[in-house]
Order: structure tokens, then C-alpha cells, then sequence
């Protein structure tokens, strides 16, 4: 059944929007998805429970080699990581009496084996912020500027109409 073209854009954003579903002509659905007879369609797609089952049990097994590929690639990280230090260790490690060879300054060692401060603040990475950009940042869009003042009767005025966004100097 060959479909005439639309006669303006309304019917051809109709035919879109609602399509004719061409297996079943009494669908309710708008976008020909629902079926008054969807048990039946989801029956011939899952015959029963045990094929829902070992589609079930196949995925499980699939997220667990998923995971156990992750760990071993995170547990072999963390063993060339460890092996690093170890040596960096060695490397940067005082000289003792009896020992030959040259060593690297230990600050190197300390350097990398030190962990950041959680409660730190960040610090800005490349160049520095201006001021301007600083209060851009600074400023939560959606509330009050903070140059607003509030008009009560025991302040003389309530807006600061001289006012100037910060600038280097």
C-alpha cells in the first residue's frame, strides 16, 4: 500500500510523528511501538524463562571477565608502579660506608612518594588568573550580586551606581 506524498509540512510531520505500523493496522500506539497484543510479541521474543535466564546468567558472566580484566590490569599497574619506587629508592638511597657508585638527590624520592593534601585548595594550573576572571568565578549565578546593597531607611543609599569591576594595577 503505496502512501500518497504529503500535501504540505504538517502532513509530512504527521506521517513522521505518527507512522502507519504496517504488520498490525489496529495499533493504538501513536509511533507504532504498543500492541494491544504485546504479551504475545514479548512471548515470541523470550519463549520462556529459562532462555530469559541464560541471556541473564551470559551478561553476568560477561561484566565478571569485564571486571576481573580491569583488577588484573589495575594490579599489574600498581606492581610496576611499586617496582618504580623501589628502585627510585635504591637509586636516591645514602651512601653507606663500603658502597661505591654515585646517588641522586634523595628530594627526588621525597618528591614522588609524597600524596597530596586532600584539604588542600587547588592550585591554579598555567597562567595566572586576573582579577576580573577571579570574580567571574568567584560569583554565583543566580542570586543577588554582592554589588547590590540592601535599600533600608538607615543607609543613605541603596545602590552603588559608581561602582567598577576590579582591575589590575
Amino acid at each position: 500500500m503505496a502512501t500518497a506524498p504529503p500535501d504540505n509540512k504538517m502532513d509530512h510531520f504527521r506521517q513522521i510523528l505518527y507512522p502507519e505500523d504496517r504488520h498490525l493496522l489496529r495499533s493504538a500506539s501513536p509511533s507504532g511501538a504498543h500492541h494491544p497484543d504485546h504479551l504475545a510479541r514479548l512471548q515470541i521474543l523470550v519463549p520462556s524463562p529459562e532462555f530469559h535466564e541464560t541471556v541473564e546468567r551470559a551478561f553476568k558472566l560477561f561484566q565478571r571477565h569485564k571486571r576481573t580484566a580491569r583488577s588484573h590490569s589495575l594490579r599489574m599497574k600498581f606492581k610496576a608502579m611499586e617496582h618504580a619506587c623501589d628502585e627510585l629508592d635504591k637509586i636516591t638511597r645514602p651512601v653507606k660506608a663500603g658502597e661505591s657508585g654515585e646517588r641522586y638527590d634523595r628530594g627526588i624520592y621525597v618528591e614522588a612518594a609524597k600524596r597530596p593534601d586532600a584539604y588542600a585548595a587547588p592550585k591554579p594550573l598555567g597562567r595566572r588568573i586576573s582579577p576580573e576572571q577571579r570574580w567571574k568565578e568567584a560569583r554565583i549565578e543566580g542570586l543577588v550580586p554582592r554589588e547590590a546593597w540592601v535599600p533600608v531607611e538607615t543607609r543613605g543609599k541603596g545602590w552603588n551606581y559608581d561602582w567598577q569591576r576590579p582591575s589590575d594595577k
